[in-house]
């Protein structure tokens, strides 16, 4: 195997010169491998056996790995899971966005199980489960290793409802909440709302919305974002959820404005940043419609699709002094990225990666950009 891509599959070449993309294999090994997919231009598959294994190959601990939905790195120890990460995005800036991140950028990471604080439960008999790799099926499951002992104790205490659904959440603190369509608003209230602390603030959620999924890691991008946006006079806060890295720069700037598609996380946010004008609108959409020229920092965290083309364009027409790009997908980053350099000028002032998702291949990245 040549090298890891991008989403977990090593990268090895057919005899004919295709690429194929390999699951469960990892640079430099040897293996046998049996083809799932054979097109024109390209292949993938799965290895079936090892012949020659990598020093960095480790035993995976879950029963289920291979089956489950979850995981698809566990066969790699985290010292290599880190390593791919650097080495898959700087090949993805290199191709599609024809620039060098800057040497040595920085990854933060932090312990490789038991990290992950929300997840989504199927019920399966009278127990929970995770979905199968690309199938509905599901698998039972009473502990699993990536979870919080929390929600594992949680699980293994059965102590949520029995319905088909559920999305849970550990604040880190003691409180377990979870939420499930259909639930009735005291229940909610009840069961649904909490908060997380990071530092001196602390952040109003519920278990319905995004939140991010690893609170060891999570204050590292906080401080972060915080060196990165300095202070100043008027934020931008795009894509903004509930509010919260406007949250965390409240006492930094004078002029707050936050924007989010779903208007659930409005409560939120009006809770977390008062003094701010929270907007419920698609972050294109207000960017069309408002003046949003002046502003010393711009934050975008949008989702796993990127940033819209008439939101790349609006960007760069408010030309905010600085612009601080949170991604959680290293390849449409890029691709943002390429047309902001290309189209208008932004040069990268820092680059830093963040395992949240150790065993996973997901990766997040941050972005400093400015015109220069």
């Amino acid at each position: 195997m040549e090298r890891m891509a991008q989403g977990g599959d090593a990268l090895s070449h057919l005899e004919d010169g295709r690429i194929c993309f390999v699951s469960g294999a990892l640079t430099g090994e040897l293996a046998e491998v049996v083809l799932s997919q054979d097109k024109k231009d390209y292949a993938k598959g799965f290895a079936k056996k090892i012949l020659k294994p990598s020093e960095f190959r480790s035993d995976p601990l879950c029963p289920f790995y291979g089956k489950c939905g979850g995981c698809s790195l566990e066969h790699a120890t985290l010292e290599f899971q880190l390593e791919a990460y650097r080495t898959s995005v700087e090949e993805l800036f290199r191709r599609f966005a024809k620039t060098e991140l800057p040497a040595g950028w920085k990854i933060h990471s932090g312990k490789p199980y038991g990290y992950r604080n929300r997840a989504r439960l199927v019920r399966i008999g009278n127990g929970w489960g995770f979905r199968e790799t690309q199938s509905h099926r599901v698998i039972p499951v009473s502990h699993c290793n990536v979870l919080t002992p929390a929600i594992n104790k949680a699980l293994a205490a059965k102590a949520f409802p029995n319905v088909p659904e559920l999305s849970v959440f550990d604040n880190g603190n003691g409180k377990i909440s979870y939420y499930y369509n259909g639930m009735a608003p005291a229940e909610f209230e009840k069961s649904a709302m909490n908060s997380v602390q990071i530092g001196d603030v602390q952040i109003s959620m519920d278990s319905a919305c995004f939140f991010q999924s690893n609170l060891e890691v999570l204050p590292e991008l906080v401080k972060s974002v915080k060196k990165a946006a300095g202070t100043g006079e008027y934020l931008i806060d795009l894509f903004s959820g509930v509010g919260f890295f406007a949250a965390i720069l409240q006492n930094d700037f004078k002029k707050i404005v936050t924007v989010e598609r779903e208007p659930k996380a409005l409560f939120h946010a009006n809770r977390n940043i008062s003094k701010a004008l929270n907007v419920s609108s698609p972050a294109e959409d207000w960017l069309a419609q408002n003046d949003a020229s002046g502003a010393d920092v711009l934050i975008v965290d949008p989702p796993r699709t990127g940033l819209p083309p008439s939101a790349l364009e609006a960007i760069a027409k408010a030309n905010p002094k600085k612009l601080i790009y949170v991604s959680c997908d290293p390849a449409t980053l890029a691709r943002d990225f390429k047309s902001l350099s290309e189209n208008f000028g932004y040069k990268i002032l820092n680059a830093e990666g963040f395992a949240f998702y150790p065993q996973t291949p997901h990766f997040e990245m941050l972005l400093e950009l400015k015109r220069l």
